[in-house]
């Protein structure tokens, strides 16, 4: 769609909280037709509503049998289990939960995304057939049921919509953002993109609700067009990944020719077609571990679908922490493990949680039960108690199960409480860790595990994976920023327990200081953070060290709020109240030893704005080499609330078993690892795995440079009935100002791994080919595509293939084979070498046009230096066939006494009358588009060729002709170059009041009348403005009067400022003028629509040239249009406000159809034929005609 929007300022402060982990979303598995484990979780920032309740148990009951039916009686819910917030008043019916959380829920019910706003939504990471994040539905959403269903159609089919992007990996089959609305088809018509091709619809200019014209521009429809497919009448039945409104569609588009009403089709440039390598939606479905192998066959068509329902709750946050105090763990390690313990205990756990100590070598100790952390005493009291020897062996079940006896004290159910394991070594007990997991589970208790070194334990994940907790890796290196990061993430990645704001990590680095040596850093604090701030600095060898901490304002710190604690070698500095905004900046010094100074700021939120995320997720925290060559995904999510950070410098620092340290640029370019553009999500390969073992993973986010930016622009995500309801707004990106964090991604562990000598990796498939550009008379093709890498997106790919057919399925099924593209056939561009990855490549060649079979098809692939290709690109279409120009011309039925707020081509609905005396610039949305091309809000009096004089009259000419002295005007409103100017009381801004008669009175306006009679004293005029060629008619025309600045009465009728009287059926002149309301390059100032001889309408055969000055007078007056540039629509709230206009715009299309039926009695269309730009007689929604081969407009 041609998107055309008001931008509007976003204006924020920013915070960072990091919130990291590697363990996967709530895990849903179907057997036996079921699905057991559905997770829906309730934010703790919606209010309580029981109605919430209610429409989720309707939808997802109704849904259920949707879902067995559109899955051919194969799957359906059963068991959900819905998690209301810690916040909302415990009921009985409420359960205790057991690992449930907000954040592993498949469905979320949260407040609205800013870019969808009550549009549901999946959040996808991964690629074709990988299970998707969440689905994102809105209170709103669930209890406004009649407007959602009004929008989206049935709610519970739209579930089974999102299902196959969360389920099974499926993605949009209709055009988004990043895909084309309309393509070129093999079958020499240009189809919209859908599927299947079974469903019917119309093709309609969403500005003027209008016919849609091929643009011989890019060979398809004008980027405005959208196609309209009808609620009614329709007998395809697929595909629900694209219109689950329509009532015949229940199912999935699939690959058996014989059911062409759900065929799919290969060609459409959906983005599913684009990830899934056009395989059908079915086929995609068929190849998850839900149907693989014939399993879950069909049920019988009367099972039973209904789901059964509980709903849990959480309680007070409660851990045991069960630290390792064997023999392997003394010297420096039981010192970081206690310098971690303490930080955690300190600064990291929130208030009102409640904590217990166990520690454990051949068997187990309780240090302390639980305890509630209510003030600074309660913390020290803790810190007090953590272990300072080691000795002995491991037993690291004792341990858990110590850490379980201490959560079940005094009957408690230990159900959703936490216990955090630390251990370095082997377990020595037989019983072993496999033998406690059944405990584990049956407690329902959350278990998280940090292996300290590349020695502890290899089960100790399992104890992680049956318990939905998280695993990390520390390498026991003398920097424990790894080890202070894991401990942190345990509280920040479940912040729907706190019910105080959780500490956010500005800085967490490691510093190597030599010998009597001093290192420098520096953090940077910005005004949404500074609450609470704590600098700590713990080291390992020396006695002690020096800090020095310098603020902002270049004052150093007062030494005595600095806290030295020799046992846990650590220094602390706490900042009272607020700390100043800006770069803090820190010196360490020295001693005797060469040493690492771990460095770590934390903070809390100082503003309400919503804080900057960043969530790290390694999509594969298992790796095994066995069968073949993997290359994990590792994501960072950056976002401010659920607004997505784009532009920033993002890095995953991976260290291995090797101790090698490895660097990795995540990128988000919709390219390679990353499935789409500037959605805030990072990724990138991990290639470089050099042997079995654990790595830890670190996401470093740097904004020093300033580049970022918070993509606030509008997306849709499920389909709505009509196009021009989607989100259309102007992209709005604001910058958040510098910033720096660091986040913890959690472990991986590698197995099975052989070693590759040779190069085996080829370049990653390039997935966003696609079409800029064609030209007929040029015989030219402009393609575009964003470069990848040498291996995957590493490296410098070394060239390119690119092929051209004349048929899809020639490059689909045999590419070698086909055309290739070289270089002397490209105009601009070279395909023989290839950019760095992640840069736009853009090529023009040379392609014959014209003829029959005009239709041409591209595709590429890349090469690396070792001749592995990587896999072919998607499939691009080029219509090459000769398009006549879009016609210009409009009839004056269109332009006149227009009532509907869909006429919106050469109107614009006011909104507000108040805001027409302050006009800013044409493309405010509440004041006339006609107005002003000066955006410093003169709208009239600006335009003068000579600074000595008065200014000029032109109000919506952008390079005006002025004639400078016309001294003796035969007429004192003949013209906007009248010696009245200067007889105007206002003449510093306001529009129109420069016609006065007398200097002394308010001045008049009279602009399009030869004679005009002006009324001087029209204190109360019929309409606010003396523009009345009487005084006792209602006015007709009022730019803008200062005297009286409210006076329009009928607004939403008067669509333009020409005809502003409260009878739309009077006009200014005897003649029905036709109104262009905005020239964009006039070339005579008549062009305005101040000409004087309104009364003089010119017919187009007058008229010869839009903009010749032989015609000074009538140009704005004539049904030849000069190239007017279409305004803004009415704004979202006009639309709804107005829902009674839809009924008047269907009774005047009603007309224009039976005019045209008794008029032309026949249709004019060409079939096979899409080089004409003819008219089109409507198609019922009931007509049940074959239309994918019409193409009439």
């Amino acid at each position: 769609m041609d998107k055309r929007f008001l931008t509007s300022a976003f204006l924020f402060y920013v915070c960072i909280v990091i919130v990291s982990s590697s363990w996967s979303r709530n895990h849903v598995a179907l057997e036996n037709n079921q699905y057991n484990n559905v997770l829906i979780a309730i934010n703790k920032n919606v209010t309580y509503d029981q109605e919430i309740i209610n429409r989720i148990k309707e939808i997802f009951t109704s849904g259920s049998s949707r879902l067995f039916e559109a899955t051919n009686s194969r799957a359906y819910w059963k068991n959900i289990t819905i998690l209301v917030p810690k916040s909302w008043a415990h009921r009985p019916e409420y359960e205790v939960v057991k690992t449930e959380s907000f954040g592993r829920a498949n469905v979320v019910i949260d407040t609205p995304n800013p870019r969808y706003e009550d549009n549901p939504y999946t959040k996808q990471l991964g690629g074709c057939g990988e299970k998707g994040e969440y689905i994102h539905l809105t209170p709103r959403f669930l209890l406004d049921k009649t407007r959602s269903e009004y929008i989206w159609g049935p709610m519970d089919k739209l579930l089974v919509h999102e299902w196959g992007h969360l389920q099974w990996g499926l993605f949009d089959e209709y055009s988004t953002d990043e895909t084309a609305a309309f393509y070129a088809h093999s079958n020499q018509n240009v189809e919209a993109t859908r599927c299947s091709l079974a469903i019917k619809g119309k093709y309609i200019n969403i500005d003027t609700q209008k016919d849609c014209y091929l643009d011989p521009a890019t060979g398809v429809y004008q980027s405005e067009c959208a196609f309209f497919p009808y609620t009614a009448g329709q007998r395809a039945t697929a595909s629900i990944m694209y219109g689950q409104f329509i009532e015949t569609v229940n199912t999935f588009c699939h690959s058996d020719p014989s059911d062409p009403l759900g065929y799919h089709d290969v060609e459409a440039p959906h983005k599913h077609n684009i990830l899934c390598n056009y395989k059908s939606s079915w086929d995609v479905m068929l190849e998850s571990s839900d149907f693989k192998d014939g399993n879950n066959p069909p049920l019988a068509s009367d099972t039973d679908t209904t789901p059964t329902f509980r709903i849990v709750q959480p309680t007070d946050r409660r851990v045991v922490l069960v630290l390792d105090t064997s023999g392997s763990m003394s010297g420096d390690r039981i010192l970081q493990l206690l310098q971690a313990s303490t930080y955690y205990l300190l600064h990291t756990i929130d208030e009102g949680s409640y904590v217990g100590i166990v520690e454990f070598s051949y068997s187990a100790t309780v240090l302390s039960e639980l305890v509630c952390i209510v003030n600074e005493q309660s913390r020290a009291d803790l810190v007090a108690l953590l272990p300072t020897y080691a000795n002995g062996g491991t037993s690291i079940e004792s341990g858990v199960l110590k850490g379980i006896e201490v959560l079940s004290r005094g009957g408690e159910d230990p159900a959703g409480s936490y216990v955090l394991v630390i251990s370095d070594g082997i377990n020595n007990d037989p019983t072993g860790i496999s033998g406690i997991l059944d405990d584990v589970k049956n407690a329902g208790v959350i278990i998280d595990t940090i292996a300290f070194t590349d020695h502890a334990d290899y089960d100790l994940k399992k104890l992680s994976d049956v318990s939905d907790g998280i695993f990390y890796y520390f390498d026991g290196k003398e920097d424990i920023s790894v080890l202070n990061d894991a401990f942190t993430a345990t509280v920040t990645s479940r912040p729907d327990l706190s019910i105080q704001d959780l500490p956010i990590t500005l800085y967490s680095e490691g510093l190597v200081i030599v010998p009597y040596g001093a290192v420098n850093g520096s953090v940077y604090i910005d005004s949404s953070v500074g609450l609470d701030t704590i600098f700590s600095f713990s080291w390992i060898n020396n006695d002690r060290i020096q800090v020095f901490l310098k603020m902002p304002d270049g004052q150093l710190l007062d030494p005595s709020l600095y806290n030295t604690d020799v046992t846990s070698k650590t220094i602390t500095i706490g900042i009272d109240g607020t700390a100043m905004i800006g770069r803090w900046e820190f010196r360490v010094v020295g001693s005797r030893y060469s040493d690492v100074v771990t460095v770590n700021v934390q903070s809390k939120k100082s503003s309400e704005e919503e804080p900057i995320e960043v969530l790290a997720i390694v999509g594969d925290p298992s790796v095994n080499y066995t069968g073949g060559n993997p290359n994990p995904v590792i994501y960072a999510i950056v976002t401010q609330g659920y607004l997505p950070v784009i532009n920033v410098h993002v890095t995953a620092i991976i260290s291995g078993p090797s101790n090698t340290v490895i660097e990795i640029k995540l990128l988000d370019n919709g390219a390679s690892a990353d499935i789409t553009k500037n959605d805030g999500v990072y990724s990138g390969y991990f290639q470089e795995i050099s042997g079995n073992g654990r790595y830890s993973v670190t996401i470093k986010v740097d904004n020093s440079a300033q580049t970022a930016a918070v993509n606030a622009a509008k997306s849709t995500g499920s389909l709505p009935i009509k196009p021009d309801t989607s989100n259309n707004e102007l992209p709005v990106y604001s910058p958040p100002g510098m910033f720096t964090r660091t986040a913890s991604g959690g472990a991986i562990e590698v197995s099975g791994y052989s070693y590759q000598a040779n190069d085996v990796v080829a370049p990653s498939r390039i997935s966003d080919l696609s079409v800029l550009e064609t030209s007929y008379s040029e015989e030219k093709v402009v393609l575009q595509w964003t470069a990848v890498g040498d291996d995957l997106d590493r490296g410098n790919a070394s060239r390119y293939e690119l092929k051209i057919a004349k048929s899809f399925s020639e490059l689909q099924r045999n590419f070698s084979s086909a055309s290739e593209i070289q270089n002397d056939d490209i105009i601009i561009g070279n395909i023989t070498i290839a950019s760095p990855p992640g840069v736009v490549e853009r090529i023009t060649l040379k392609v014959s046009a014209g003829g029959q079979n005009a239709t041409y098809f591209f595709a590429i692939r890349a090469y690396d230096e070792s001749g592995n290709a990587g896999a072919v690109s998607n499939i691009v279409s080029a219509n090459m066939q000769y398009i006549p120009p879009i016609p210009a011309s409009v009839n004056s039925t269109d332009l006149i006494n227009a009532t509907s707020i869909f006429d919106t081509t050469y109107y614009v609905t006011i909104t507000d009358a108040t805001s027409l005396a302050n006009p800013t610039n044409y493309t405010d949305r509440t004041t006339y588009s006609t107005k002003s091309t000066n955006s410093t809000g003169s709208t009239n009096l600006t335009h003068s060729t000579n600074s000595t004089e008065p200014a000029h009259n032109s109000t919506n000419t952008e390079n005006p002709l002025i004639t400078t002295d016309v001294a003796n005007p035969t007429d004192p409103a003949n013209s906007p170059e009248s010696t009245y100017f200067t007889k105007s009381t206002n003449p510093t801004g306001s529009t129109n009041v420069i016609y006065s008669t007398k200097p002394t009175e308010p001045a008049h306006h009279s602009t399009n009348i030869k004679n005009p009679v002006i009324t001087t004293n029209l204190a109360s005029p019929a309409a606010n403005s003396p523009e009345s060629t009487h005084p006792t008619e209602p006015a007709h025309h009022s730019t803008n009067s200062a005297a009286n600045p409210t006076y329009l009465t009928n607004t939403i009728i008067d669509h333009t400022n020409f005809k502003f009287s409260v009878t739309p059926t009077k006009y200014l002149n005897s003649k029905k003028p036709v109104i262009t309301t905005k020239f964009p390059k006039p070339t005579d100032p008549a062009n305005s629509p101040e000409s004087t001889h309104l009364t003089e309408y010119i017919t187009p055969a007058t008229l010869t040239s839009p903009n010749s000055k032989t015609d000074p007078t009538n140009l704005a007056y004539t049904t030849v249009s000069y190239n007017p540039t279409k305004v803004v629509r009415p704004t979202e709230s006009i639309k709804e406000a107005n829902t009674v206009l839809w009924a008047a715009v269907g009774v005047v299309l009603v007309i224009t159809v039976s005019f045209a039926v008794i008029l032309f009695g026949v249709r004019f269309c060409k079939k096979n034929n899409k080089i004409e730009n003819q008219p089109c007689s409507p198609i019922n929604g009931d007509d049940t005609r074959e239309i994918v081969d019409e193409h009439c407009v």
